[in-house]
């Protein structure tokens, strides 16, 4: 697993990712049923949007549109304004801001928790093994 499928883990955790039967969720959350693990708002690869949110045909698709995204973000090819000199927490701050009712350091903590890296690794960092 190289270190944007890590992040992605941590991230579809936090995210709320649970499958069918899932007591608290027996029929799946909706980026389980969408096959949306970061529940991306829209993406190039998606086949359409519900509730806001992007719908895949696949889980492997949308792990590849979690994937891009990220990776656009760390290149600096999004309008975000993250680079690869942008640091995770930045990152988490832009994907979950505060201002949308996230408790955006506690979703830095998980993540770091989770994946072993430190704030202030910078994006481009994960496009190395």
């Amino acid at each position: 697993m190289d270190k944007i499928d890590k992040l992605i883990a941590a991230m579809q955790t936090h995210e709320g990712w649970h499958a069918v039967g899932n007591p608290h969720f027996p029929q799946g959350t909706r980026s389980y049923r969408q096959h949306n693990p970061l529940n991306l708002r829209t993406s190039p690869s998606m086949l359409w949007q519900f509730e806001g949110y992007a719908v895949f045909a696949t889980d492997a698709e949308g792990w590849l549109a979690a994937r891009e995204d990220i990776i656009a973000k760390a290149t600096g090819n999004t309008s975000t304004g993250l680079t690869g000199e942008s640091t995770l927490e930045q990152f988490i701050n832009v994907w979950a801001p505060p201002g949308d009712n996230n408790d955006t350091q506690a979703y830095v903590q998980a993540v770091l928790t989770a994946t072993g890296f430190a704030y202030t690794m910078k994006l481009k960092d994960l496009l190395t093994s």
